[in-house]
């Protein structure tokens, strides 16, 4: 009952006994500026901002499909 549990015949692990690196924070990238102000830029939306519209998409054609049928 009180044997300590086999080891791996690669010998010991070191995964378990090695200290954790620190995760690497984000660097978040400025947004790419165009030299002519009169250009649009493109900016990626966040996923929650498509996951909304789809959303309210489906919203508006379930509205649709039950003003049609009343």
């Amino acid at each position: 009952m009180g044997r300590p549990p086999p080891e791996s015949p690669d010998g010991p692990d070191e995964t378990s006994t090695a200290p954790l690196a620190p995760a690497d924070t984000p660097v978040r990238q400025p947004v790419a500026h165009a030299e002519d102000p009169a250009e649009p830029v493109l900016q990626v939306l966040p996923l929650g901002t498509g996951l909304v519209l789809v959303g309210l998409g489906l919203g508006l054609a379930f509205v649709g499909l039950r003003l049609r049928r009343g």
